[in-house]
């Protein structure tokens, strides 16, 4: 079965367009909701044989509607502040501006996910737990019997390491 050319361009920004999502939610767990209702959105439209000619506008005002409508579905549930739709537009608008930065940043995401292969011990865990599950610096340093100083010395090297070994694939492929 040949693959769809939204869905494949799908797969190509998905970490784009969940950055938007999240940046309109500042939660994880809702981003990752409604990242997935948005998957769900433009497989449907592909079955349907539509045709885009931006797609990444397109797949971001997907993205904007299915925030909008998950923040009308749990409304009455949480006390949650949604981002004005003037901002949102204006976030939408700034990352179709720089689309030429975003192929930059699919380099960069690449090289990151192989630094963070990489990543061994206890870096590789305070990363995961702050950043994959989103755990707070006190939580970190419960689990691991450590001061919540020697944690935010643990992710700034852990960090620091990270974006190295990012700069040094960058330049490797610069030369």
């Amino acid at each position: 079965m040949q693959e769809s050319p939204l869905l494949r361009q799908f797969l190509q920004h998905r970490h784009v367009i969940l950055a938007y999502v999240h940046t309109l939610t500042r939660d994880w767990s809702a981003s990752e909701e409604i990242f997935q209702e948005v998957g769900l959105a433009i497989a449907q439209q592909a079955r349907n044989g539509v045709q885009v000619n931006q797609f990444l506008a397109w797949a971001l005002e997907i993205a904007r509607r299915q925030t909008s409508a998950y923040y009308r579905r749990h409304q009455r549930q949480k006390k949650i502040m949604p981002l004005s739709e003037s901002l949102a537009e204006v976030v939408a608008q700034s990352i179709q501006e720089n689309e030429r930065l975003v192929g930059e940043s699919d380099v960069r995401y690449r090289f990151l996910k192989m630094c963070l292969e990489a990543l061994k011990g206890r870096s590789r865990e305070v990363i995961e737990q702050r950043y994959k599950l989103g755990r707070s610096i006190s939580d970190i340093a419960k689990t691991l019997a450590w001061q919540p100083e020697s944690v935010k010395v643990a992710l700034s090297r852990a960090r620091q390491w990270l974006r190295n070994c990012v700069q040094r694939k960058v330049h490797l492929i610069e030369d």
